[in-house]
């Protein structure tokens, strides 16, 4: 992964639409001493991550971008694209976010294709229970996430590679260990990383839906998801099983929104 020609081969994708920026122009400038500084920093072990830079935004909620300098970035794009080839086939098929040829425009087509199916061309009623996780990437276990990786991967230094990128951002910085649960947690929005983190992190959820609730028609996109089913009680055990497991085992909390006290529905149960 790190020798010369996958890093120059990496830094051609990473440039791309980037050309204008004034860090990317600053760094291809010695990118030869730079490229060759990198190689040896990650081959012997001595690369660190640097500090970040951080800014808000509105798209169109706030969220504060965390963004990491040319060198580090390149170095994310490294490990994206060796994590997606190791992770990417275990991944289920309704998972869309930061995948190859998959994307919101599929994602919504078969969300559609199945509302068809399972209404009878919309001539009977089916629910949607609509999910997201509260402030996921603030809430990501470092412990956990690394956990999840170090069971997919044997070489060394890689994992160590990839424990750099993780423990290089704290959601909570102020926090000590104690105070955020025995561990540091939290990925930076702006890191291309934090997008297969994502969905490393979240393929547990995907898993437990799919081989232990055993549902059919389930579709994510980062930290949202869909359900579909006729039966909404039902959708409401789902709803409180999966809602346990996201607390127990990953460390977050999921938005369900207020409950009717009358239908003991939740209102993130929609019918269509």
């Amino acid at each position: 992964m790190i020798d010369l020609e996958n890093v120059f081969l990496a830094w051609q994708e990473f440039r791309v639409g980037k050309t204008k920026r004034e860090d990317v122009q600053f760094f291809e400038r010695h990118l030869e001493d730079n490229v060759f500084q990198l190689a040896k920093e990650l081959s012997t072990g001595a690369y660190r991550h640097g500090p970040y830079h951080t800014f808000h935004i509105h798209d169109p909620k706030p969220r504060i971008i965390s963004k990491a300098t040319v060198r580090d970035r390149l170095v994310h794009h490294l490990v994206f694209r060796e994590l997606y080839r190791i992770f990417n086939p275990i991944f289920i098929y309704h998972s869309y976010s930061s995948r190859l040829d998959k994307g919101t425009h599929l994602a919504v087509a078969n969300l559609a294709s199945t509302c068809r199916r399972l209404s009878h061309n919309y001539t009977r009623p089916i629910y949607a229970l609509k999910c997201d996780v509260k402030k996921f990437f603030a809430g990501v276990s470092h412990q956990k996430l690394l956990a999840m990786i170090q069971n997919k991967i044997k070489d060394t230094r890689f994992f160590e590679l990839v424990k750099e990128i993780v423990e290089s951002f704290n959601s909570s910085p102020t926090c000590s260990l104690e105070a955020v649960g025995g561990g540091l947690k939290g990925l930076p929005i702006g890191n291309v990383t934090s997008q297969i983190f994502a969905n490393i992190y979240l393929n547990e959820l995907d898993q437990f839906i799919k081989n232990q609730l055993k549902i059919k028609n389930y579709f994510r996109y980062a930290d949202d998801f869909v359900i579909l089913h006729p039966d909404r009680l039902l959708l409401e055990v789902w709803l409180d099983l999966i809602n346990d497991f996201v607390q127990q085992k990953l460390g977050l909390e999921l938005h369900v929104g207020a409950v009717d006290k009358n239908k003991r529905l939740p209102k993130s149960l929609v019918r269509g």
